[in-house]
């Protein structure tokens, strides 16, 4: 959606050679290396820009994963898998070799390095699953949405929510990858990252029950979900530095109180058709005043600390035609209940219903792939440690220097509201 989809920026990195000289006894050990080399390189290239081919950028990341996966499990023969947990997989030799430096989404100050090959893999990991919901965004601000776009748009957000939920799995490998406050390896970071991509998986599933004109009670029920994904997402934000985590935090609450609107909207538009005025208008009335802080919210967000984007979603249509909608069930559900009905305004606040059983965005598990064709139990013997430098086997720290940000593309945003009913693009 145009002014819709908040983003943090990329994760920047340092160059990586893969320059292990007298270790590399044979030419394909030299290959594995100079070949990682460039597709790491070009890799990190890609992720600059979110409007990049969804297929070409998913291959060269899977090609560069199964070209790395000898780094991180004992070759033991050609279809070794990093996903078969019974199949006995044991580190590779090769993980303390090589050095990395990877910087952290939202503390554009403080980069982290260690000796560790896992740590790169489920940096690239995260990466890939920031250039997803990046890419996801680009697909939502066309001028003209397409519904093989929205759907996309749908698919990378789950596979980016699998992801992050990959990396926060595995991120027990590495030593003291969560004591760093706020960097991309801190447990509340990757669940925010986690939820926020499921709910805005979610986002779109409401936009295509509204567009299709579903059943009132699930479109309320669907919207409920959606906000209170939101606000876990929101609070496991808690208690981290609002310098560098405000402007997210701001959006996650926005974005919680907007979908309250718009199910308390079509609970009271449900209601309605139910003869029950009295509670339609008290559910509309609630409704009014989520949007009202929806609106608080989004002010509050465009003056907010930290980094990424800084969108307009009180420009978006979909935002703006909820106030209307919620003025007009309003308005009829009084008159009716003034008319006919006489019913009682209740004074609690009404009941959501947050146990949709259907219609609900499930994210798509992560399995790193298998080795590429290269390796096998020859080649991996061919790796001699002898000829290693010491291996450095402390834990993740603080880098003295810093990294530069990412230079990313601009994701377009259109300008032009929807030609829809129901303001959603992504319908």
């Amino acid at each position: 959606m145009s002014h819709w989809f908040h983003r943090n920026p990329i994760k920047p990195t340092e160059f990586v050679k893969f320059e292990l000289k007298g270790v590399l006894t044979t030419d394909t050990c030299s290959k594995i290396c100079g070949e990682l080399r460039l597709r790491r390189d070009k890799l990190v290239g890609q992720f600059k820009n979110a409007s990049n081919d969804l297929d070409e950028v998913t291959k060269e990341f899977n090609e560069y994963l199964r070209l790395f996966a000898g780094f991180l499990i004992e070759i033991q023969s050609s279809v070794a898998d990093l996903e078969n947990k019974d199949a006995g997989n044991k580190n590779s030799k090769l993980i303390p070799l090589i050095r990395f430096k990877w910087g952290n989404s939202m503390l554009p100050q403080t980069a982290t390095e260690v000796s560790d090959t896992w740590f790169e893999a489920l940096s690239m990991i995260q990466c890939m699953a920031m250039w997803l919901t990046k890419h996801a965004a680009s697909m939502a601000g066309k001028d003209e949405v397409r519904e093989s776009d929205a759907k996309e748009c749908l698919q990378c957000l789950r596979q980016a929510g699998g992801m992050f939920q990959y990396v926060k799995e595995e991120s027990a490998r590495l030593s003291g990858a969560n004591e760093v406050e706020g960097s991309d390896f801190d447990p509340k970071v990757m669940e925010t990252y986690i939820l926020t991509a499921t709910a805005e998986a979610q986002e779109v599933i409401v936009a295509r029950a509204i567009e299709m004109k579903h059943d009132d009670g699930l479109i309320s029920s669907l919207s409920a979900v959606t906000a209170s994904i939101f606000s876990k997402a929101e609070q496991s934000l808690n208690n981290l530095p609002d310098e560098q985590f405000a402007r997210w935090r701001r959006y996650l609450q926005l974005k919680h109180h907007f979908y309250l609107a718009y199910a308390y909207a079509f609970l009271g538009q449900k209601q309605l058709s139910e003869d029950k005025c009295g509670e339609a208008v008290r559910a509309c009335k609630q409704g009014k005043a989520e949007y009202e802080i929806a609106k608080e919210m989004a002010a509050m967000y465009a003056t907010a600390t930290g980094p990424g984007t800084r969108i307009k979603p009180e420009q978006h249509l979909f935002f703006r035609r909820i106030e209307p909608l919620l003025n007009r069930h309003l308005e009829k559900a009084e008159r009716e209940n003034g008319f006919i009905y006489h019913q009682k305004v209740p004074d609690e606040i009404p009941q959501l219903d947050v146990e949709a059983t259907y219609g609900l965005a499930k994210l798509d598990s992560f399995k790193y792939p298998p080795p590429a064709e290269m390796w096998n139990t020859a080649v991996y013997s061919a790796f001699d440690l002898t000829k290693a430098n010491m291996p450095d086997f402390t834990k993740i720290k603080k880098s003295k220097s810093k990294l530069d940000p990412v230079h990313e593309e601009k994701i377009y945003q259109t300008e032009k509201d929807p030609s829809n009913s129901s303001g959603c693009v992504i319908a």
